[in-house]
């Protein structure tokens, strides 16, 4: 069985960033009414990046429905790409371009921390669409033009993540892409913080369905 150890080494967040205490297991998500403020995300630069103590804390996550008032953001291609999960819980949509070697083992690399496999990329020119064909359980959506396009905001990545947003009575995360990970390492651990939200929303829809 791989240990939260193993799921940090998968995501190359050790043996960087050391956490100092061991990590409380995720809570029930049971107050959605505060959003998480910059405060809450800043990464100190003088302390280590706690990976393990990046969980889901009651009062710590907002639920937002996207809005048909706002503008669209224009992406340059009309075309993204999305990746869904053999067991169809997931379905990653990503910005229409190859990747890279690097990109796609960090990719890898997330896939194995939740312990999924994943089918080939697909691209879709109405993504809409085939979000609702999929049926997935969770949307991971990666990158700021893409998750501008699909919520139709125009606020950028760092407002839009750390949050729960919903797309057609699917839970939506909105979190970097990877070459913005590879970019910039220390943003991984708010990757983690996200990929951890969506472990809490599936793990409930299991104990609702039981």
């Amino acid at each position: 069985m791989m240990t939260r150890e193993d799921m940090m080494r998968e995501l190359e967040l050790l043996p960087v960033w050391q956490s100092r205490a061991p990590a409380p297991e995720v809570p029930a998500i049971k107050d959605v009414s505060r959003v998480l403020t910059p405060q809450d995300l800043e990464l100190k630069p003088d302390m280590q990046v706690q990976v393990e103590d990046v969980f889901v804390k009651d009062s710590l996550v907002n639920i937002e429905e996207s809005s048909d008032t706002l503008t669209p953001v224009p992406i340059e291609s009309p075309t993204l790409s999305y990746i869904a999960s053999e067991n169809g819980e997931y379905l990653f949509v990503l910005p229409n371009a190859a990747m890279s070697a690097e990109e796609l083992q960090l990719f890898q690399n997330i896939g194995k921390a939740l312990r999924i496999k994943t089918k080939p990329a697909e691209i879709s020119s109405d993504i809409l669409a085939s979000i609702k064909d999929m049926q997935a359980k969770l949307l991971i959506a990666m990158g700021e033009a893409v998750v501008q396009m699909i919520l139709q905001s125009a606020e950028p990545i760092t407002h839009l993540s750390g949050k729960l947003h919903q797309l057609h009575g699917v839970t939506l995360i909105a979190t970097y892409d990877l070459p913005h990970l590879l970019q910039n390492p220390a943003d991984k651990a708010k990757v983690w913080r996200d990929l951890c939200m969506g472990l809490q929303i599936l793990q409930d829809l299991k104990v609702a369905n039981s």
